[in-house]
Formats: C-alpha cells, structure tokens, sequence
C-alpha cells in the first residue's frame, strides 16, 4: 500500500471523486442490470457476463471486458499492471433437475448451500448448444422431508441441462434504501463494477475478477467451495492486495441495535471468514486497511469492523492458497439463500462499499512496487 495508506490517510481527492460518482441511484441502476438476469452456478459468463460486458463496454472502450478467460468461465475487467484485485462471485444459487416426479413437479440437486427453510420463488433457465439462454418458466422450490422440489406449470417439459435458480426482481424503498432481489453476489459485484468505473476514469491499475462457480457443491473443506476463482486465479499474475466482496452476517446485537436493513450500516470488514475456517488477513494489513477506511465515515464513506458476526467463506479462501494479502470487504445482509425470506441488504451500505473499493484502489494501485521481503508490511 501507498505511504499515505499506511499511516491512515487516503487522498481526499480520490475519496471526494468516489462520493461524487458513486451514488445510491446509480448503484442501483447497475445493481438490477446484473440481479435481475440469473446466473446459474458454472453458466454466469454466457448470462450476466454478457450484460455486465455490454454495460463496461460503453463505457470504458479502452478497458477490455473479457468473458470466459482462458476457458475458466470467469470474467475479468483489467487496466495496467499491479493494482487491487477484488473478486466478486457473478453466479448466484442454482438448482440441478434430478428427477420428474409428475407433471409440473422435479426433484432437484442443490447446486448450492440450501439454506430456505420456506417456498421460495423460482426460474428455468433453459440453454442450447451455443451457450444462449432464455428464461423457461417460473416456479417454486419446496423442501420435504430432506428433499428439494420444483414446482412448475404442468404444460411445460423440463429437461436435462434446464437449471433452477431462486430468483426475485430487484426492489427498492426509497426512503430507507432497503433493498431485496436476488443480492447473492450481485449486489457485491454491482459494488465492485461501480468502484472499477471510477478506477478506470481515474487511470489507475486494477483487476476486478467475476468468478462463475463461488456457490457451487457446499464445502466440505475450505479449498472445496469456489471452484471458479480456482481455476481463474492460477491464471493471473499475483496482486498487492485481494479483495473478497460478497455478503455478511452482523452480529445479533449489531442487528437488534442498528436495524441495519432498514438503516445504513456501513461497509462491513472483516478479519475473517467462516469462524477462521475460510482466510485471514495478515495483522499488519487488517491493520493498515482498517486505519485507512474506518476514519473516512464522515466523509460520505462509512465502514464498520465487523466484531462478532458470521462471515461465510467464499472467494477469499482461494485467493488465500495464492497470497496471503487477503482482505474481506462486504455489505451486510440477511437471508442471504433465501433463508427466511428474500435476500435483504441497503443500498446505502452497497454505496460505501463500492466507495470504499475506489479508496482501496487508489492506495493500492499508487503504492511503490513490493520488494517481496519483510519490510513489505
């Protein structure tokens, strides 16, 4: 990290830019660009990827979107070399059809952490041999007994390769900045693409991965879950700094104290992911990050240690096997697998995350090349 990092102090220039640009419509606006088209787990590339790539396009010409590098089936935005690199998961929770139990009825694979403990709402995908996509039908999906069912329109045949996505369509109160949809992971890589806009306006270097099987198989081990950053990290050159984005847990005082769905919490930070079973950041840079980001809260930035909370794993234990300079950085929410109810976060804390990626990104990106030894800390 820059000097100025290191001793807690970011560019006001920068965190003046990040606030300017990154606004709370805006991040909306890209947020239901990504949300509201699915992306089943190992299929994100050929369906968000191919919104998320128009959308950069306009914009940032220069900057190459490539989808599906090196056959990964990740998608990378990348600008100069060194910089941050920040993952964030395009696929979200999906569904494998097992098998048809009637007319208007599938048993499926969780292709996920099944975690709705209720009906929840629900879409096929349907694919053909190229890769393109359409949306087959609606549904629900029911668990009973220890088993997964999909309940569809009769007069529709599902089939083998159709997959199953818990889906809802990004809504927003105005007022409260609460927002529900389907938030697993797009909301981080809303996040993530809203800082790379001002990054690469701003001509900094930085590499911002979308990984296309975070969800995937549950792990039974941390290197088991996101086979997708897996396969697309041990193609990139290693960065500075990593940064995990995706959505966390508060602890149950933060959450009776705060509201926080319905009141800003902030940018979450944490040390580590999954009761120490996923990453954990080296102390000297927790510390550094943590000096850096928590004072800029009155300066429209607000992140928060999150003490107490539960991270779940995600990208950040593969990017641990490569380096150990790992940060989380997320946006707390709730129902994150349609638990209880639809997925729930604010899109104010969506905004100081993204807000505080640019900050990261400029620190990170204007910092002297590392010399690899100790002194690098």
């Amino acid at each position: 990290m820059s000097e100025s990092a290191r001793t807690g102090a970011a560019d006001p220039g920068v965190v003046a830019r990040a606030v300017e640009q990154i606004t709370a419509p805006r991040l909306l606006e890209i947020l239901r660009m990504v949300a509201d088209v699915p992306a089943p787990s190992g299929a994100s590339s050929p369906t968000r990827g191919i919104a998320v790539e128009r959308w950069w396009t306009a914009r940032h010409a220069a900057v190459p979107y490539q989808r599906d590098v090196s056959g990964t089936g990740c998608d990378v935005i990348s600008a100069g070399e060194g910089g941050l690199a920040v993952l964030a998961h395009l696929d979200e929770i999906s569904y494998l059809l097992r098998d048809r139990v009637r007319p208007g009825v599938w048993r499926v694979t969780p292709y996920c952490y099944h975690l709705a403990e209720k009906p929840s709402p629900a879409r096929v995908i349907r694919f053909d041999p190229t890769g393109a996509f359409h949306v087959l039908c609606a549904g629900e999906l029911v668990e009973q007994d220890g088993d997964h069912f999909l309940h569809h329109p009769a007069e529709v045949d599902l089939g083998p390769a159709d997959r199953v996505v818990l889906a809802s369509p990004v809504a927003c109160d105005p007022e409260s900045g609460l927002v529900t949809g389907s938030l697993d992971n797009a909301a981080g890589v809303a996040a993530a693409l809203a800082a790379a806009d001002v990054l690469a306006g701003l001509g900094l270097p930085f590499s911002c991965y979308l990984t296309d099987e975070e969800e995937g198989p549950a792990g039974s081990s941390s290197q088991t879950i996101s086979r997708g950053a897996m396969r697309l990290l041990r193609t990139r050159p290693a960065a500075p700094m990593t940064v995990a984005v995706d959505i966390h847990g508060l602890a149950p005082a933060e959450l009776d104290a705060v509201d926080f769905h319905r009141r800003p919490w902030g940018a979450s930070l944490a040390e580590y992911s999954s009761g120490g079973r996923g990453s954990v950041a080296p102390p000297w840079l927790y510390h550094s990050v943590r000096e850096l980001l928590t004072p800029l809260a009155a300066d429209g930035v607000p992140v928060r240690a999150n003490v107490g909370g539960y991270v779940p794993r995600s990208d950040d234990v593969v990017a641990m096997t490569y380096s150990n300079r790992v940060i989380i950085l997320g946006y707390p929410g709730i129902n994150r697998h349609f638990d209880r109810g639809l997925p729930t976060a604010n899109i104010h804390d969506l905004v100081a995350l993204a807000r505080a990626l640019v900050i990261l990104g400029a620190a990170t990106g204007s910092a002297p090349p590392r010399d690899g030894g100790a002194g690098d800390r």
